[in-house]
């Protein structure tokens, strides 16, 4: 009986497994104990995949809707469908929602056909609350949109910071390696306005005021500042902007960031302190499922430079995604933002020599996310989806409105109900592709079973229906399309198949300089300085919202990485892991509001009772749950299953979305 070697497919960690494959079918799972990140791990979700992967549940040949009844199809006749529709439809029309799961090679082509074929840049991916807002912070102050530091060196580490979310429930095996630092010695400080279960695993656990968090971690620079502990020699080298940014500190006052975000001074100071004398220090923070917001982002980049934990190979910030492929989604392109490679949209360099790379002229007219094509009174007529999360289910009224919906899935869920055609995809077991995990390492997992006999990988599919509008594309395989990779994204010049077939992956960049690839940023390498991210004078399009009135005291957030699992498709065909997850509806079967003890005095409310969350634009029903993990004046939604959003999350779910610092200004009313 084989047992193959790959990788997980669920969060951003990219954990290796050995599969059992008996009669072309996956039987079980192994953990893969020289994988240099997971080291002989898996969560509950990766100790289950095979559930997934034996499900049959699964989409297995094209379709096309007339009327309400979906007809069974060759892939000729979808492709000659779909092609027919699109020979009337300008790029301007049509939109493309990416998956964060699909791989590199799907991504990539994905990516090209709505850019090279339809001429259209309305281009995003699901699930992607903060991750472009990291990228592009990170390369406003380093030139680097992702993990600065080294995982490997983690427990080494002689102070980490966990600025929100909960990795613990989103990357269980990430959030290991940092609980084993601590065990080693490290200092765990946890910044987060709730008490998460890496909060109750931290030495010191600051827990700001919702909204806060980046005014905390200025107050931190400044104590650095006011205590002449300030990297000054590593500041003259290799940064740019620290003389308006510590004129800027000179401006801030700790007695008023204490009182806004309700933390000590002197704690602030300490942990600030214990992080200027580390050797070693790292930063975390979560940006697929539970983000924090640009100036947060900002504030905690700025906070490590100045205390000179980035450019060496022992420090670093490390943002985490929540899905498989997040990362390497967005390193092929797909985005408004940025294109392959994470060249600017702007950048009319970029365009050309991306026209050069595919022979063919572009229209380099920026385009946007399909939420915003969805949500405006736009032209969208078209729109072309792939492994859409029924999560993310939201404009309906409007799909339904359009012309034609193209729909490309391994596994049936609510969405490919709405579609027009439907294609049957292979899973990343039955087809080659490369997945890039939140540490920047590119990982081959390669066919394992047979696909059944009308499935097809992405790539495929896009390559005949690019033919089938008139391109000469001659794709043959996935190594192929990495093949142009190559050519097209700097950073995985010299990533090949032969290379990733024989060891653990590459992290990016690997090229001429890096052929055995990149562990950590180093300042040494770099080719321009770190620079401050000077913002301080914005003003978030939501601050506004952000102040309490008097008929709305309390301050709503909503927790997407504690129960993301819980609305993924993927995870409700996975048997133990979604019961696992879903535990806590046995006691809340209609979802709950957490408050704090204080709250629930001063109310007289008890554990259970129903009662009315009101907003200025909608109202929802749910039962209390008493918790001492919220503070006073705070009130917590999980934002988990389908029945828990109605009006009231779906009108606002733009502002809920935005980032974790947003909080929502809401009262409780008892339900007689």
């Amino acid at each position: 009986m084989p047992y193959l070697r790959g990788l997980c497919n669920f969060c951003g960690t990219g954990c290796g497994h050995f599969l059992r494959v008996e009669n072309n079918r996956v039987r079980g799972v192994y953990p893969l104990p020289g994988h240099p990140l997971s080291k002989g791990r898996l969560c509950v979700r990766g100790w289950h995949i095979h559930e997934l992967l034996q499900t049959e549940e699964r989409i297995t040949q094209p379709q096309i809707k007339y009327g309400d009844r979906f007809k069974r199809v060759s892939l000729e006749e979808a492709i000659s469908f779909v092609a027919e529709k699109l020979k009337s439809i300008s790029g301007q029309e049509i939109a493309f929602l990416g998956s964060p799961r699909a791989s590199n090679e799907d991504n990539y082509l994905f990516g090209k056909f709505a850019r090279a074929v339809m001429k259209s840049n309305n281009l995003s991916l699901s699930s992607d609350a903060g991750q472009e807002e990291s990228a592009i912070t990170l390369l406003q102050g380093a030139g680097w949109p992702a993990m600065l530091g080294s995982m490997e060196r983690l427990r080494q580490a002689d102070f980490i910071l966990v600025v929100g979310g909960d990795l613990t429930k989103q990357n269980p095996i990430i959030a290991s390696e940092i609980h084993y630092a601590h065990r080693a010695g490290a200092e765990l400080v946890t910044i987060s306005a709730r008490k998460t279960q890496m909060a109750k695993l931290s030495q010191i656990h600051l827990r700001p005021e919702p909204g806060t968090a980046s005014r905390l971690l200025e107050a931190m620079a400044k104590v650095l500042v006011d205590e002449g502990r300030i990297a000054a020699d590593f500041i003259s080298r290799y940064t740019e902007g620290s003389e308006k940014f510590l004129k800027y500190l000179e401006s801030l006052s700790l007695q008023e960031i204490a009182h806004l975000t309700g933390v000590e001074i002197e704690l602030i100071r300490t942990v600030a302190l214990k992080m200027a004398e580390a050797e070693s220090a790292y930063a975390f923070y979560a940006t697929g499922i539970q983000s924090l917001d640009h100036r947060t982002m900002a504030a905690l980049f700025n906070l490590y430079l100045l205390a000179g934990k980035l450019g060496r190979p022992d420090c670093g910030i490390n943002p985490v995604t929540g899905i498989s492929n997040l990362l390497g989604s967005y390193d092929m392109g797909v985005s408004p933002a940025f294109l392959p490679g994470y060249f600017s949209v702007e950048d009319k360099a970029a365009w050309k020599r991306l026209e050069e790379h595919w022979q063919i002229k572009l229209n380099p007219i920026p385009g946007k996310s399909v939420s915003a094509c969805l949500s405006d009174d736009s032209s969208c007529r078209v729109l072309f989806v792939v492994d859409h999360d029924e999560e993310i289910i939201r404009n309906v009224k409007k799909i339904k409105e359009l012309d034609l919906v193209v729909y490309f899935g391994a596994y049936e869920n609510a969405f490919a109900r709405l579609a027009n055609v439907i294609f049957p995809l292979t899973t990343y077991v039955e087809s080659d592709g490369t997945y890039t995990n939140c540490e920047r390492r590119v990982q081959l997992s390669q066919k394992k079973v047979e696909p059944p006999a009308e499935s097809r990988p992405l790539w495929e599919i896009l390559t005949l229906m690019a033919k089938a509008l008139g391109h000469n594309w001659t794709y043959r395989s996935a190594e192929e399309v990495m093949t142009e990779i190559n050519r097209v994204v700097p950073q995985y010049a010299g990533i090949t198949y032969g290379k990733l077939r024989t060891g653990w992956g590459l992290k990016w960049p690997c090229d001429e300089q890096h052929p055995s690839g990149t562990d950590s940023l180093l300042a040494e390498e770099m080719s321009r300085r770190f620079c401050f991210i000077l913002n301080q004078d914005e003003k978030l399009a939501f601050l506004p919202r952000l102040q309490e009135k008097d008929q709305y005291p309390l301050k709503l957030v909503v927790g997407r990485s504690n129960y993301f699992w819980h609305q993924n498709s993927i995870m409700k065909k996975t048997f133990i892991p979604k019961r696992e997850y879903n535990a806590l509806l046995l006691l809340y079967p209609k979802g709950f509001v957490e408050i704090s003890e204080e709250e629930a005095r001063r109310l007289g409310l008890r554990e259970k009772q129903q009662v009315r969350v009101v907003s200025e634009a909608a109202e929802i029903k749910l039962a209390v749950r008493i918790s001492p993990d919220i503070l006073p004046g705070m009130l917590y939604i999980p934002y988990f299953i389908d029945e828990m959003i109605p009006e009231f999350l779906h009108r606002q779910v733009a502002d809920l979305e935005k980032n974790e610092e947003f909080f929502l200004p809401v009262r409780l009313e008892k339900v007689e």
